[in-house]
């Protein structure tokens, strides 16, 4: 079934402005996306920390870990 826009143009408005509304589907899609980048970025941290807790295990300075932080 074809979406039908609803228009929310403004009144008095020279540019028509239409709203479609998503589907559920298109809904679970966009979260389903929203978390995979979330859980993305979290790894990409806790592999960052788990590397920087290495590196001063090995004997670097605060002022040296300080400086691969940024």
């Amino acid at each position: 079934m074809p979406k039908t826009p609803i228009d929310i143009t403004p009144e008095g408005s020279a540019v028509p402005v239409f709203l479609e509304e998503p589907t559920a589907a298109e809904i679970t899609q966009r979260q389903t996306e929203a978390t995979a980048q979330a859980t993305a970025k979290a790894a990409q941290e806790t592999v960052r920390a788990s590397a920087l807790a290495k590196l001063a295990a090995l004997g670097l300075t605060e002022e040296e870990l300080a400086t691969l932080s940024v």
